[in-house]
């Protein structure tokens, strides 16, 4: 059966998802993670928020638009990952480089600088989703970009690796980096 040109859903959320996990070899226990929600268009707007857990050194969501903060706490707080953060604060965020090598983006929040940056990138797997594939009532569409990452924190390296995570085994039958770079990320509620 082929789907319709026109898709006759409505769109929930669209924008690019960044993310760097960092542990120690051998270890169970992420040393940083960030998640960057770029949002280029959904019911609050758009805007970034970037989640931020270095434990024992930050834990704060950080965005450069509240609403915006405020829908993708409600979507993704219970997802894995570093969502569940109550810690809400208002920043300066800036994408830099180039989107082909070594791009990053910086924050600046609390007194406090991030710089999280995607290295040596490989080509896009092109995730095409249509519900019920991976979610009953939404069809799911992004590039995802698998690469390395690193964490500065203040201006001094988060420790740790990327490493492989077996999450991706559901939505791509392979196990992945722990960085990512998802561009057009598309989230379409079905009727």
């Amino acid at each position: 059966m082929t789907r319709p040109l026109v898709n006759p859903g409505s769109l929930y959320w669209t924008g690019q998802h960044w993310m760097v996990y960092l542990r120690e070899p051998g270890s169970d226990q992420d040393t940083g993670r960030v998640s960057v929600w770029h949002t280029h268009f959904c019911e609050a707007g758009e805007g970034t928020v970037i989640y931020v857990d270095i434990p024992g050194a930050y834990r704060a969501a950080c965005t450069d638009n509240r609403e915006v903060a405020g829908f993708m706490d409600r979507w993704v707080r219970k997802l894995p990952g570093p969502y569940d953060i109550d810690h809400l604060v208002d920043a300066r965020i800036e994408r830099r480089g180039d989107i082909r090598q070594d791009p990053s983006w910086f924050v600046e929040a609390e007194d406090h600088t991030i710089l999280t940056t995607w290295t040596e990138i490989e080509p896009p797997v092109i995730l095409d989703g249509p519900a019920p594939k991976f979610k009953e009532d939404q069809d799911v569409y992004s590039y995802l970009f698998f690469s390395g990452g690193s964490i500065l924190f203040d201006e001094k390296p988060v420790p740790g690796a990327p490493y492989i995570r077996d999450t991706w085994n559901a939505s791509i039958g392979d196990d992945r980096s722990s960085c990512v770079i998802a561009l057009s990320e598309t989230f379409i509620d079905r009727p």
